[in-house]
């Protein structure tokens, strides 16, 4: 483990907010993202504290760090899991509020003064989250940003980016490490049904993102992941009243054999299939572009949306049966042996 201290704290005196930035191999977005939280706009008299969390980078991102005069970085040899780093940042964390966020992602200067201000003035609230803005000038990035939000309101779950109580996240332990998939929506899920507090969303820009594509396969990728983080948080909160997720993932599924179906009746099907797959397919496509047109976004960012949304099925529900044969096939055999 490295543990360093670049600045001088004043140990007595516990800071307002913490924010922990957790990364792993990104030396060239790390230095941008600690910036922007360094200036970052703060309520009067409030003081922070800056931890960067690495997870066993090969690059140069521990130097980064120090070079940027964070507090504290904390850091290890072996490569770790998103909710350890977070951990492990908590339990370095002094301050009544916690702002995570991802060494991808840089921090709007309005942000943290917004959300303190929300917490502060909301008791039962314990996170709150903001807009993502995918970095890009393309229909594509736009086109993400809708499965985001932008929403204002109480939410079920937010991602690893948000502002929490601390106190809140000590009672439950942290984010949960024996998670696979979703450690963010489980531990939401623990916070609204254990604790009873909500889970908010500002309608405002939080952060800026990069998802990173560069090719199809990390989009690819990427939505096997979020298939297996679908059934495992339906899987294990399945028993509760809300069953959080679970219509989710029985949808994935049943939209990918849908669009199976469609591509073999294109492949080896009769004229007449052909036509209907087509038909089908064309049909579902331009009838979530017209929604997202009614939302009042551009053509472009809608047909990017609409595709994008149906396309990402078949990884979703791939995602999800492979952890579904993973969890009871393998893990059967496990037992019995």
């Amino acid at each position: 483990m490295v543990v360093s201290e670049t600045t001088p704290s004043e140990k007595h005196i516990p800071p307002n907010v913490s924010f922990v930035v957790i990364g792993y191999n990104e030396a060239t977005s790390l230095k941008a993202c600690l910036g922007s939280i360094q200036g970052a706009e703060m309520p009067a008299g409030v003081s922070s504290e800056l931890i960067y969390v690495d997870g066993g980078s090969k690059d140069d991102s521990i130097g980064i760090a120090e070079g940027c005069a964070v507090d504290l970085v904390l850091g290890g040899e072996r490569r770790r899991k998103a909710a350890e780093n977070r951990n492990l940042g908590l339990a370095a964390a002094r301050g009544r509020y916690v702002q995570f966020i991802d060494s991808d992602m840089t921090l709007a200067s309005d942000w943290p003064k917004a959300a303190m201000t929300f917490l502060d003035h909301h008791a039962e609230a314990a996170a709150v989250c903001g807009n993502l803005h995918e970095v890009g000038t393309g229909a594509f990035a736009r086109a993400l940003e809708i499965d985001w939000g932008p929403r204002e309101g109480p939410i079920r779950h937010c991602g690893g980016a948000a502002m929490y109580r601390r106190e809140t996240l000590v009672k439950l332990g942290g984010f949960p490490e024996n998670v696979e998939y979703g450690e963010e929506p489980y531990l939401c899920w623990r916070v609204r049904n254990e604790l009873q507090q909500t889970i908010h969303q500002l309608g405002r820009k939080m952060a800026d993102h990069a998802l990173g594509y560069r090719r199809f396969m990390d989009y690819w990728r990427r939505n096997l992941r979020m298939g297996a983080t679908y059934a495992e948080i339906a899987a294990r909160c399945c028993h509760s009243p809300e069953r959080l997720w679970l219509k989710e993932t029985a949808g994935n599924v049943a939209w990918m054999a849908a669009a199976l179906i469609c591509l073999a009746a294109l492949i080896a099907g009769p004229v007449w299939l052909k036509l209907a797959a087509v038909l089908f397919a064309g049909g579902i496509v331009l009838r979530k572009c017209i929604q997202a047109g009614r939302r009042g976004y551009a053509l472009p960012v809608a047909a990017a949306y609409a595709v994008h949304t149906y396309a990402a099925k078949v990884p979703l529900g791939l995602g999800t049966c492979l952890w579904l044969v993973r969890r009871h096939c393998l893990g059967a055999k496990r037992r019995s042996s």
